[in-house]
């Protein structure tokens, strides 16, 4: 599946099963998509409008389709087909503030394929899986909030999603609304724009269960904290159940108000941590069988003992493996497998080998020494730079915050935890610089 056409057709129609027919002909039947440059999907909106909406409200969820058909990170811009500078015709435009009645609560219909059953679990993530089963059998109970957290790519948005399915199951009328952290600030902000806060915030604060998935976004937004703040004990006083998620603990997240951490901290924390060989081994052969396919032993061991830290990255293997045999008449063998996983395999690299390798790639696209990097420079291309090596580090490498800060020549942690939050801000609105991190990365696996 190589096309522009197949790979947005197998995503678009994921994207669909999600949402009621509404949404759907409102703001997402209208999304085209113009072309795949390198890891980058550039879709048109049809106006200005519905390209604020998509991106504020549907583009998390957009960027995971997209990646669950390609099997590997990619990037989603969208534009719109009118001129950018040209007015906004909100007074035009179908009106998003309210759902229908037959809409369930927050827009989503039961995400198919995310349950509990279909979950491996494991010594990683026991814990996590045990106590959001808890959460759907004693909602608002011991474990209010249940804050689960791990890197990326090791099944928290999964579990996210199976609490959702789970409570809808039991009661069709349970008011769930599972939210991208960085899709909450933004419809924030967009009620703040809109003077419709009184509808944010019936939203957010007459529910029965709160899923926020990658929390970390609201570090630095002060207003959106301080509304946080006021929903989370709404929901708490009233015993109603809160799961958030990160890619860190709540300590770790900076800027954060103290009082939000504390109260991040409550209840139960949980961590993910990445899968040991045997749950490897067993989200092979069950992404294998819900495809149709049959992964000879010895090929699942090699992707097993190979691919270790990121389950969507073994997900996406299988897929790509599938993909080959079944297009271009492949036979399923280890010299295949080799040649499928070979742009993920940076990711087993001895952490050393990893991290010159990063230092010396970032170093040279932008035209320093890695010395530059690495010392005590002020100047805007060496902060740049050095704030991108930090990022990548951060990404792919798994070692600490100090450790990193250690590395750049004794940077505190809320240096590093700064430099890593200014390129996540970049990145949101800069596709060039979401364009050189993926060529730097792609550098460092094959210098």
């Amino acid at each position: 599946m190589n096309s522009l056409e197949d790979i947005w057709g197998a995503a678009y129609a994921r994207l669909t099963s999600m949402f009621t027919d509404v949404i759907v002909d409102t703001w997402l039947s209208g999304l085209t998509p113009v072309e795949l440059r390198g890891d980058t999907l550039v879709i048109e909106a049809p106006s200005n409008f519905v390209k604020e909406i998509v991106e504020a409200r549907y583009h998390s969820m957009i960027v995971e389709c997209v990646e669950g058909v390609t099997g590997f990170r990619t990037y989603v811009s969208i534009r719109s087909n009118e001129d950018p500078t040209a007015p906004l015709l909100q007074a035009q435009a179908p009106a998003p503030a309210t759902a229908p009645p037959d809409e369930p609560p927050g827009g989503y219909m039961a995400v198919e394929g995310y349950t509990f059953d279909n979950f491996i679990v494991g010594s990683s993530n026991k814990l996590a899986h045990a106590a959001c089963i808890a959460v759907t059998d004693t909602p608002g109970d011991a474990f209010n909030p249940l804050f689960v957290y791990g890197g990326s790519g090791l099944g928290k948005t999964h579990l996210l999603f199976a609490v959702r399915n789970q409570m809808c199951r039991k009661d069709p009328n349970c008011r769930v609304v599972y939210v991208k952290g960085e899709d909450f600030v933004n419809e924030f902000v967009s009620s703040i724009g809109t003077a419709t806060m009184s509808k944010f915030r019936e939203k957010y604060r007459l529910l029965d269960v709160l899923l926020i998935d990658d929390v970390q976004f609201l570090a630095g937004k002060v207003q959106t904290q301080e509304e946080f703040f006021h929903t989370f004990n709404t929901l708490y006083e009233a015993k109603k159940q809160i799961v958030l998620t990160s890619d860190r603990p709540p300590k770790e997240i900076m800027p954060l108000e103290e009082r939000l951490r504390t109260r991040f901290e409550w209840g139960l924390m949980a961590d993910i941590q990445p899968p040991d060989y045997e749950t490897r081994l067993a989200i092979i052969n069950r992404k294998a069988a819900s495809l149709n396919m049959v992964i000879p032993p010895e090929v699942s061991e090699f992707i097993a003992d190979r691919l270790k830290k990121n389950i969507r990255q073994i997900e996406g293997a299988v897929k790509k493996l599938k993909a080959m045999h079944a297009l271009e008449g492949y036979d399923i063998n280890i010299d295949l497998a080799r040649e499928t996983i070979k742009d993920v395999l940076s990711d087993n690299m001895p952490i050393g080998v990893l991290i010159e390798r990063i230092i010396a790639a970032v170093a040279e696209f932008y035209g320093l020494a890695p010395e530059d990097l690495l010392s005590a420079k002020r100047k805007a291309d060496v902060l740049l730079a050095r704030q991108a090596a930090i990022y990548l580090m951060r990404e792919n490498t798994g070692i600490s915050l100090k450790k990193i800060g250690e590395i750049f020549g004794g940077k505190d942690h809320a240096t590093v935890i700064n430099s890593v939050r200014r390129i996540e801000k970049e990145l949101e609105v800069d596709p060039e610089l979401k364009n050189a991190l993926s060529e730097i990365m792609s550098n460092v696996r094959n210098p």
